[in-house]
Formats: structure tokens, C-alpha cells, sequence
């Protein structure tokens, strides 16, 4: 764990980028500690996360959207 004072984290908060994948950044003010800067790895999107996600009413009919595309064909 890396240990960096606030004001060097405000001038370069391009150390979180450097970071590794679940490596911890700690910043301290006046020698205490502050927060912790943890760098997580990018979610990936599955069908189940897209459908909690969407927006609408949970119990209407789910939109077919191949049938909508061939209805403009016609």
C-alpha cells in the first residue's frame, strides 16, 4: 500500500491511474489518515446487470426487438 499526503494527491491524482488492479492508495493529512483510494477493474456487462439497469415497468411484456425491426420492413 502506497501512502501519499493530500496536497501530493490534489496536484497528481494521476497516481490512482498507475495503480494495479486492487492495489490501495492511502492518503494522509498531518501524518493521519484520510481515505483510502482502492483501484477496482472495470465491470463487465452481462445480460442480467443490463436488465437491472433498464428503466421502465418491471412487469410489462418485454420488447422483442427483432419483431419491431421486421414491422418496419412491412
Amino acid at each position: 500500500m502506497k501512502t501519499v499526503s493530500v496536497r501530493e494527491f490534489y496536484h497528481n491524482a494521476g497516481l490512482v491511474d498507475g495503480l494495479a488492479e486492487g492495489r490501495q492508495l492511502l492518503v494522509t493529512a498531518k501524518g493521519q489518515p484520510k481515505f483510502l483510494v482502492t483501484k477496482s477493474g472495470r465491470p463487465k456487462m452481462t445480460r442480467a446487470l443490463a436488465e437491472q439497469r433498464t428503466v421502465g415497468v418491471a412487469s410489462a411484456k418485454s420488447f422483442d426487438g427483432v419483431a419491431f425491426l421486421r414491422s418496419l420492413k412491412k
